[in-house]
């Protein structure tokens, strides 16, 4: 006798999901794609879109200071928040569940509240800079690249925290403790264990920063 398979909840589940995905993500971008290939005048297909695009020095001069921007945000993204993640994971910091709670914060933050305090603290008559410049100290203008990259890399650098915290609060203590057994030092186990494993999530992070402040940079630069 034949019994027919039983199908169960979970595969609903993933079936709903599936189509989420491909009505609200991936039919969108294929559509945003295949239109760059029509012009607006003629409705056929054609290259007249890229052609203006990579002729105009606006454009790609500006898709290029973007990409720099992004790119390095990016990488002071992860020179801040893989140490951090490391030291809140690994070392009773006093105060650390404190100091977790305001770095979600200011992650989910509304963008207009941090570009107004930088301001307030770091603009032309800001109050750090005016102390600074009481003492003979002039620091570099909060406006321009400078300014976006470092507002940019505190206001990003939690999703590298998050996911790399995470990683490394799962990372099983076995295989630290077992390496420290083997006579490993700190800064091996760490370049040889630890990063290796948490690799993934750190890669993940560090796409959240580059996409997102990708998106933001655009009509900045």
């Amino acid at each position: 006798m034949v019994t027919k398979k039983r199908l169960d909840f979970w595969f609903w589940v993933k079936l709903l999901v599936i189509g989420f995905m491909l009505v609200f993500l991936i039919y969108p971008f294929c559509t945003l794609i295949t239109r760059s290939f029509f012009s607006a005048k003629t409705e056929q297909f054609s290259l007249e879109n890229y052609i203006r695009f990579f002729t105009k020095k606006y454009y790609y001069s500006a898709l290029g200071r973007s990409l720099f921007v992004s790119c390095v945000t990016t990488c002071t993204a992860l020179l801040v928040g893989v140490p951090m993640a490391y030291v809140m994971s690994r070392y009773n910091v006093f105060g650390k569940n404190f100091i977790h709670i305001f770095i979600i914060m200011s992650l989910m933050s509304p963008p207009f509240i941090g570009a107004y305090s930088w301001i307030m603290l770091f603009g032309r008559a800001g109050l750090v800079t005016k102390a600074f410049a009481n003492i003979g100290i002039h620091l570099p203008s909060i406006y321009g690249k400078l300014g976006i990259i470092l507002v940019f890399t505190f206001k990003l650098f939690p999703y590298v925290y998050l996911y790399t915290s995470g990683a490394m609060g799962s990372i099983d203590s076995s295989i630290e403790e077992a390496a420290e057994n083997l006579g490993s030092n700190k800064l091996r186990r760490l370049c040889t264990i630890t990063l290796p494993v948490v690799a993934p999530s750190i890669a993940a992070g560090a796409i959240m920063v580059f996409m997102t402040s990708l998106a933001d940079s655009v009509p900045r630069c």
